[in-house]
């Protein structure tokens, strides 16, 4: 037998909290942490300092079901035209062919290479 959804009640007491961003999001156990910051300027308005607003922990479920949700909503940002739907090269998180190898790993065959140049006898004197 399915769960059945509680009926959502409006608190109109429930605290209200403005964020300029997400702090962090982290995973303790089966509870999913969200931490949201605010910039304040406090003396200087040319220096503002992000100060965390609120925190929001729900469990797992919750968490996935908030992301979903997010997803439907930028769905519908990008089809109002109101957000550019992102270019193919940057949805390599949901895209599971590897990522191209880094010049970095490519290096140690360049180095090989420069390696067997100099042992060739050419280069010995």
């Amino acid at each position: 037998m399915a769960d059945k959804k509680p009926e959502i009640v409006n608190n109109p007491t429930a605290p209200e909290v403005y964020a300029d961003r997400i702090a962090s999001v982290s995973l303790r156990g089966s509870v999913a942490r969200i931490s949201f910051a605010s910039d304040r300027s406090g003396g200087d308005p040319k220096n503002p300092q992000s100060v965390v607003s609120g925190h929001v922990a729900m469990p797992v479920r919750g968490f996935i079901q908030l992301y979903a949700q997010m997803q439907s909503v930028v769905r519908q940002m990008e089809a109002s035209g109101m957000l550019k739907a992102p270019a193919a090269a940057s949805l390599a998180v949901t895209d599971k062919t590897p990522a191209p190898a880094s010049k970095k790993a490519a290096a140690p065959k360049k180095k090989a290479a420069q390696k067997k140049k100099s042992a060739s006898p050419k280069n010995k004197k």
